[in-house]
C-alpha cells in the first residue's frame, strides 16, 4: 500500500510524512502511486493478512520498513533537503542508531 503528498511546503510534507510511514509501506512526494516491478514482494500492512500467517510471520511481514519515494527533479531534492536539514521528520533523517 502508498500514499501520495503533493505540495511545496516542506513543514506540511514532513507532518504527514511520520504518521503516513506507519501505515503504508511507500509514501511518495509529488508522485503518484504507482505499482512497482514485479520483483518486489507485497508488503500489507494492519490485519489485512489476520488469520492466514503464524504470528513470526505476521510480525516480519508487517515490519517491513517502509519508504519514501520522489522523482529525481530539483524541486523534490530541495523539498527534500530542507526537511532533511531542518530535522522537520523523525523519519527522514540521516541520524541512525548503530
Amino acid at each position: 500500500m502508498q500514499a501520495s503528498i503533493f505540495g511545496t511546503d516542506t513543514t506540511e510534507i514532513s507532518r504527514l510524512i511520520d504518521p503516513l510511514v506507519n501505515l503504508v509501506s511507500r509514501v511518495n512526494i509529488n508522485a503518484q502511486c504507482q505499482r512497482g516491478p514485479d520483483t518486489f514482494p507485497f508488503t500489507g500492512r494492519k490485519d489485512s493478512a489476520e488469520g492466514t500467517l503464524s504470528v513470526e510471520d505476521a510480525l516480519r511481514s508487517f515490519s517491513i520498513r517502509s519508504a519514501v519515494a520522489t522523482k529525481d527533479t530539483a524541486g523534490n531534492k530541495a523539498i527534500l533537503n530542507d526537511i532533511v536539514g531542518h530535522h522537520q521528520s523523525t523519519f527522514l533523517s540521516t541520524n541512525f542508531i548503530f
